[in-house]
């Protein structure tokens, strides 16, 4: 019987950490079944996959440090996970097709596993961790959109197809997340590709969710916070620090507003009939012939509202609030020097 790899290639915002989490926690026990998840000595990155510093060497085409990697996750007898977003773009390149080659030669059946999520879900998620990461992005949502439609990350079909031509067709996996699904779902399925669903009864306590973004409503003036410094010149770790400190401290003095969605209901709706065609092929050509998502987006009243005045309100907020509890301290500070003075006055004999 051949042994098998599996390439689980993302996309990025699509559980993959999730995933990435269950199998290095249960390493041990996917051993044991003749399944192997393990990093490289001295290469494991927290919140990243095992295959991380493969995917970087493939895009960077150094083929001696592909080649030293593929040495190590290759050498094994069973089964092999290798999991990174970022082998979510490999396939473009001809790199691809010679490291799925190379697997071969090794005495393994090579599968992909994709996950998706509907493209304008997607892409609010891809800004919020543009925003809350140290990533030095500081313009809107519609820029960040347009980059992708350009660069053809929200076509599925396209970027399976370029799979397609260093594995067979019937041996990729392509996943829809939706959100009507269980929260456990995607790690479910992944363990349901693998053979071995039962590690994960129906009883089992569900995996904890990783990487899980602030509320919606902050999103934007963290960006607003985040340029303003960056424009300024202020260290990247010092912005993400105060970005952070944000995040954690703006629920407690402002009222985060209740916007479900970043994007108004047309604008999301108008990049969903841009995809249509796209998703269309990918339901026809790896999923059966059925549709993906639904592809009518929900309309939310409070998204409606425009983002910058909002965020501006919200930012002034924050900053009246921070200043006034800066006074209250510095009143405190003033009251307890006063209170040392008098304390330590000398005294007059009488």
């Amino acid at each position: 019987m051949k042994k098998r790899l599996f390439l689980h290639v993302g996309m990025p915002k699509c559980a993959t950490t999730s995933i990435q989490a269950y199998l290095a926690d249960h390493a041990n026990e996917l051993a044991a079944r003749g399944i192997h998840y393990e990093f490289a000595p001295g290469e494991r990155i927290p919140e990243q996959g095992n295959a991380l510093h493969l995917a970087n060497a493939m895009l960077e085409g150094d083929t001696a440090r592909v080649k030293s990697l593929l040495d190590f996750f290759l050498r094994r007898d069973g089964d092999v996970i290798l999991s990174s977003e970022y082998l979510f773009g490999v396939a473009r390149g001809s790199i691809a097709l010679e490291v799925v080659e190379r697997m071969r030669q090794a005495g393994f059946e090579v599968g992909v596993i994709c996950y998706f999520r509907r493209q304008d879900l997607w892409i609010e998620s891809d800004y919020k961790q543009h925003v809350k990461s140290g990533a030095d992005w500081r313009r809107g949502i519609t820029a960040l959109m347009e980059m992708r439609v350009e660069k053809q990350v929200l076509n599925y079909n396209a970027m399976l197809m370029n799979w397609v031509r260093s594995v067979a067709r019937e041996n990729i996996l392509a996943v829809p997340l939706r959100p009507e699904q269980a929260p456990d779902y995607a790690v479910r399925r992944f363990l349901e590709a693998l053979g071995i669903s039962d590690m994960l009864p129906d009883d089992a306590v569900s995996p904890r969710s990783h990487n899980v973004s602030p509320p919606t409503g902050l999103i934007e003036p963290a960006r607003y916070l985040k340029r303003a410094m960056l424009d300024q010149g202020v260290a990247p770790l010092l912005v993400g620090q105060e970005v952070d400190r944000f995040f954690a401290k703006a629920p407690a003095v402002v009222r985060v507003p209740s916007r479900r969605f970043l994007m108004t209901f047309l604008r999301r709706q108008r990049l969903l009939q841009q995809c249509e065609m796209s998703n269309a092929a990918l339901a026809r050509n790896f999923l059966n012939g059925d549709a993906a998502f639904d592809m009518t987006p929900d309309y939310d009243e409070a998204s409606e509202t425009p983002l910058g005045a909002e965020a501006a309100v919200i930012l002034a907020a924050y900053h009246v609030r921070g200043q006034t509890a800066l006074h209250s301290r510095s009143r405190l500070r003033r009251g307890l020097g006063a209170l040392k003075r008098t304390v330590s006055r000398p005294r007059v004999k009488n």
